[in-house]
């Protein structure tokens, strides 16, 4: 018997595609939300990005809030990734606190990360919310965990790691707020900028 040749994709090949429009889809939400504002972006808007009907976004996310959500959360799992990367190993706490920043500066400066920053998380619902601020606190706690060690270790000197960690990322989320992909300096060159200036100003000699 000869098999017919279906015009249906292998599931694996499907779900390679749907993961790959959803993508598409949060990109293009959050390219939105950063340039018009999350309360003046329609679906429709969103949609148009896109060339697809305004049920083709539902599809994929049900409402602006689950887009948003969405977006949130890939920037704070860029977020995450940084950090865990820049665990207790052999490298000095300084080492590790400058390639913290600059990894943390790509990753503000993504169209996700600059979202996270421009568009504020009381427009989404309570829940939604606060998983979102208990990410942040585990970026945070990275963070306070680099300068820490890096003051154990005799690389950085003691400082207050909490107001230090807010510091730093208050100065990298500000620049999510001026920057542009068409600027002068690229995520890294900004990041690697902010690495110099914070960790001289930390150095223990």
């Amino acid at each position: 018997m000869v098999q017919s040749q279906s015009p249906w994709k292998p599931k694996q090949d499907r779900s390679k595609e749907r993961d790959a429009k959803r993508e598409a889809v949060l990109f293009a939400a959050a390219s939105a939300f950063n340039e018009n504002g999350f309360h003046n972006t329609s679906l429709d808007d969103i949609a148009a990005r896109l060339n697809v009907s305004k049920p083709t976004v539902y599809y994929y996310g049900a409402s602006k809030e689950a887009l948003l959500s969405g977006c949130y959360l890939a920037a704070l799992s860029l977020l995450d990734d940084v950090t865990q990367r820049t665990g207790p190993q052999t490298a000095t706490g300084e080492s590790r606190l400058w390639i913290l920043i600059v990894a943390y500066a790509e990753a503000i400066l993504s169209v996700y990360g600059r979202c996270l920053t421009r568009v504020p998380d009381n427009s989404l619902s309570a829940p939604l919310r606060e998983e979102v601020r208990r990410l942040k606190r585990t970026v945070d706690d990275r963070i306070r965990a680099v300068l820490s060690d890096g003051a154990s270790d005799g690389s950085l000197r003691p400082t207050d790691s909490k107001l230090t960690a807010f510091a730093i990322a208050g100065a990298l989320n500000a620049a999510a707020l001026w920057f542009e992909d068409d600027g002068p300096r690229s995520p890294r060159q900004i990041g690697e900028h902010y690495a110099d200036l914070f960790t001289n100003a930390l150095r223990s000699t």
